[in-house]
């Protein structure tokens, strides 16, 4: 399935595998000028093509190497030959997406994407228009990257903000680099966050504020309840609630325990590749 909408001078694409009359989980693409942030997911393949009939792409940047968001890299350039874009970190994984740990979930949700050739971005990405800063924000992933438009307060934050606030968290996401990555975006002037998950998001700065109080007051909580002895899962279940759907559906790969166990131990419980 796939809905388009605008906002301002930017088209958003939403995307995501029905599963009957359900979309489980969506995700976002975004055209501004001729330049595409993400491509969101090869299950929503034939609908996403369709929507970019009669549109130019001439640059695509990838935020980070997932599944969901250079899904339809190779589709694209085997019609429109755009240059490709992404972090040094994620141009094999999204040359070799065959390589990729995959959970089953993410297979049924998402499928595997076709590999492409990527370069390595610059230090800023221009359109006829624009001009972006390339922001390095490790924490969701280590090759994740953000877009900033000073101009028009724009910021593309692929999967580093989705919400003010965190209910499950990935085995592979890193809490102190989140969070790092986020408090260094909030210091930014952003009238519209462009998120992967949610869409367009405004009063971006206020957003991102409130995320990191939310993370910081979070992480500080749990410091404390460890010196009173208390495990990750009950840490996580006393600041976070008790686990949901997500949690059994994923095999764990999302869970609020994941969050109290990286705070804990400094790191992404998954370890990334070197």
């Amino acid at each position: 399935m796939l809905i388009t909408s605008t906002h301002n001078d930017v088209t958003l694409f939403k995307m995501g595998r029905s599963l009957g009359p359900l979309v489980p989980y969506w995700v976002h693409a975004f055209l501004v000028d001729d330049l595409l942030v993400d491509t969101g997911t090869i299950a929503a393949r034939r609908e996403f093509m369709d929507a970019m009939r009669g549109r130019t792409v001439r640059t695509i940047v990838n935020t980070h190497h997932h599944e969901d968001h250079a899904g339809n890299n190779a589709a694209l350039a085997a019609t429109r030959a755009p240059a490709i874009y992404a972090h040094e970190r994620a141009i094999p994984w999204i040359a070799a997406p065959g390589e990729m740990p995959l959970e089953p979930y993410q297979l049924v949700v998402w499928k595997r994407p076709d590999g492409s050739v990527a370069l390595p971005v610059g230090d800023t990405v221009r359109t006829a228009h624009h001009c972006f800063d390339v922001l390095y924000t490790p924490g969701h992933s280590f090759d994740h990257i953000s877009l900033y438009e000073p101009d028009k307060k724009w910021l593309f934050t692929g999967d580093l903000f989705c919400g003010r606030k965190i209910k499950y968290f990935r085995r592979d996401e890193d809490y102190t680099l989140l969070l790092s990555s986020l408090s260094r975006l909030a210091e930014l002037e952003v009238e519209t966050i462009f998120c992967g998950l949610l869409g367009a998001v405004r009063d971006g700065t206020k957003a991102l504020r409130d995320k990191v109080a939310f993370m910081t007051r979070l992480r500080d909580e749990a410091l404390s309840l460890r010196e009173k002895g208390l495990s990750p899962r009950a840490i996580a279940r006393r600041l976070l609630g008790r686990e949901g759907a997500m949690y059994y559906i994923t095999g764990g790969h999302y869970a609020k325990v994941n969050a109290a166990r990286s705070i804990l131990d400094g790191g992404p419980v998954d370890a990334w590749p070197s």
